[in-house]
């Protein structure tokens, strides 16, 4: 299993990716960005009720704009054929009989209340109501002229109780008076104005108690729906083209979308705060989750997040570096992250192999770039997951590093600890050996692997656990071990490398007993590359004094 150790992360190093940095930022504050998520959802599903509700309200408006305009047409078909009638078989003479023959023919239409006729100056002289009038009315003026005859509206008649307000149609000698409320109790139902007339007579026939907030002239291009942000209402206008255009206009008020829906009206509220809750919670959770390793780790596992400490294994005779063992460790968000923190995720998640790709490409790139050329071989001993050591995806990864790096004064070690050394990994790690990479087992002495598997792998290094190191000086049962490991690494043609060495007691006995390479505190502490590039010039600064000859 991967050793690790951290360094500072380089500036400006892109950690998470382009895609990963809202995630990262949702992850830090899972509880506000839930909060809000839950806010607007419930806004969005309230304003989704509210344009519901508008919806309907529309078409309602307009299916009463569809009433009020038939009504219209109704009443105009009527009078229409009434003065056809009228024109073609009546003259406009104040008789008995003529009359008589009017009143039957005017109860024959619902929208008449009177039929008028007309002297050649289109004075009224005569009314089917009242007969023969003492004194012709003068002859109306203005008025609007549409597709039936010309329509007069406010006009004064005179009536048999007395002289009344009317509205009129009138073509040739004759005018029909229209009942005062045929499309009246239609009108104050389902629209707040009405307009008719051609383009230059364009008159309001028809006004409610909330005509102030309708348009002061409606023509058939004013749009169907108009915002009027001032006073918070909605105009909605449907026009009837024709010779007279009909337009009728409503005025929606905010209140309208509610009112005698109160039930209904709180039922969305509460709808609208659950959602807006469940939303609040599953946001959270998953923000949660974008905080939690086993989200992260997936963006985690490349070089540029990987921080590389490297330990010098040191020749036990001569003092000297022989090689390194590359000890890392993740940086998430500037902030190191350690083993069992994501260890754990990297198997889960089954990454184990980006990882050990990304710190082999690391390590090799930093020390390949900035390692003063050797004349032998500097070793670089790679930790590798055990389910990873495999031949067909080891060797091309590091052969295309090494030959990216032009060097070959670098040897790479391969390390597997004897807790996972099996009978699986055998055939890989012969087959590793023979491409040319150095093989070694960790933590030796600790396990119980078979030393028939160890001799067919034949590593090129066993490495002594620390715990034996650490007990010398006592003397205990498991230092006195030490000796049948380094006669196993004999019998299996190894060498061997003791970890933990802490002082130079310690260095000097392990010496006398025939180990020729050590790691540990008493050489230096897994180092960042600058302070262990720093400690090899030392060391060969020491070693070119040491072969200076004496004064």
């Amino acid at each position: 299993m991967p050793r690790l150790k951290a360094s500072p992360i380089a500036p400006g190093t892109d950690l998470f990716g382009q895609g990963r940095s809202m995630g990262r930022f949702m992850g830090r504050y899972p509880r506000t960005v839930g909060i809000v998520c839950g806010y607007v959802a419930g806004l969005a599903m309230a304003l989704a009720v509210l344009l519901a509700a508008l919806q309907l309200r529309l078409q309602a408006i307009d299916s009463g704009h569809g009433q009020v305009i038939a009504s219209m047409q109704e009443l105009q078909a009527d009078i229409s054929l009434l003065l056809d009638e009228v024109n073609a078989s009546f003259a406009p003479v104040c008789t008995p009989d003529n009359l008589n023959r009017l009143r039957s023919l005017m109860f024959t239409h619902r929208y008449a209340r009177d039929i008028g006729l007309l002297n050649p100056q289109r004075q009224l002289f005569c009314t089917t109501n009242i007969g023969l009038l003492e004194t012709p009315s003068a002859a109306a003026e203005g008025g609007i002229q549409g597709s039936i005859g010309h329509y007069y509206l406010n006009v004064p008649l005179p009536l048999s109780q007395g002289t009344v307000q009317a509205a009129l149609v009138e073509r040739g000698r004759f005018q029909v008076v229209m009942q005062p409320n045929a499309t009246q109790d239609i009108r104050s139902r389902y629209a707040d104005a009405v307009w008719a007339g051609r383009p230059s007579q364009r008159t309001r026939v028809f006004q409610s108690a909330r005509g102030a907030w309708t348009d002061r002239l409606v023509t058939p291009q004013t749009p169907h729906l108009q915002l009027d942000a001032g006073h918070a209402i909605l105009r909605v206008t449907t026009t009837l083209p024709g010779v007279s255009p009909i337009s009728v206009q409503s005025v929606l008020l905010p209140q309208d979308l509610y009112q005698n829906h109160t039930e209904v009206l709180a039922g969305a509220a509460l709808v609208c705060l659950l959602l807006g809750l469940l939303v609040q919670a599953a946001v959270t959770q998953r923000c949660q989750y974008f905080q939690s390793m086993a989200y992260r780790i997936r963006s985690l596992c490349q070089p540029a997040n990987v921080v590389c400490h490297y330990q010098p294994i040191m020749d036990l005779a001569s003092g000297q570096p022989i090689g390194c063992e590359v000890l890392a460790r993740l940086v998430d968000a500037g902030q190191l992250v350690y083993p069992d923190h994501f260890i754990p995720a990297l198997i889960a998640d089954n990454r184990t192999w980006a990882f050990d790709a990304a710190v082999s490409t690391r390590a090799l790139q930093e020390l390949g770039a900035a390692l003063p050329a050797r004349d032998v071989p500097f070793k670089v001993a790679l930790n590798f997951f055990p389910q990873n050591l495999q031949r067909d995806a080891i060797e091309p990864h590091l052969r295309a590093s090494l030959q990216a790096l032009g060097r070959t004064d670098l040897q790479v070690e391969l390390e597997v600890t004897e807790y996972n050394f099996s009978p699986e990994i055998v055939p890989e790690l012969q087959r590793l050996k023979a491409d040319g990479y150095y093989i070694s087992i960790d933590d030796f002495g600790t396990g119980y692997s078979n030393l028939g598997m160890v001799k067919r792998v034949a590593p090129d290094f066993l490495k002594i656990d620390k715990s034996f190191v650490f007990e010398m000086e006592d003397a205990s049962l498991r230092s006195s071990l030490i000796p049948e490991i380094i006669a196993i690494a004999k019998a299996v043609n190894s060498q061997v490398i003791a970890e933990g060495i802490e002082n130079a007691a310690q260095a000097a006995q392990l010496r006398a007993l025939g180990v020729p390479f050590g790691q540990g505190y008493y050489f230096a502490k897994p180092m960042p590359l600058e302070a262990f590039l720093a400690y090899l010039r030392a060391c060969d600064e020491a070693a070119e004094v040491a072969k200076r000859p004496a004064l």
